[in-house]
């Protein structure tokens, strides 16, 4: 099975590297397919980010280092579809 989307609510650190910076190491584990961020509210220390990622195979693990290298933080995974029918897509 491969995780196919993922919607994460998360926070990073105010003004220390912008969405497209964390978007593009994201997408790096995301194969053929596609990261969306959206920040969803702003604080003197940090913003509150949705981020969805779709596509064939997303590497959570991957995910999960690329936002802690960049100091992001998941609070919470508020969806998920992965593939069901036992085929290796890779």
């Amino acid at each position: 099975m491969y995780v196919k989307r993922l919607v994460i609510d998360a926070v990073k650190p105010v003004g220390e590297y912008s969405i497209i910076d964390l978007a593009t190491d994201m997408s790096r584990h995301v194969k053929d397919g596609a990261v969306s961020i959206k920040v969803e509210e702003v604080d003197i220390r940090t913003e509150g980010l949705k981020i969805t990622l779709e596509g064939r195979k997303i590497d959570f693990i991957g995910i999960q280092k690329a936002m802690k290298e960049r100091g992001a933080v998941i609070n919470s995974l508020d969806e998920v579809s992965v593939s069901a029918d036992g085929k290796r897509t890779d």
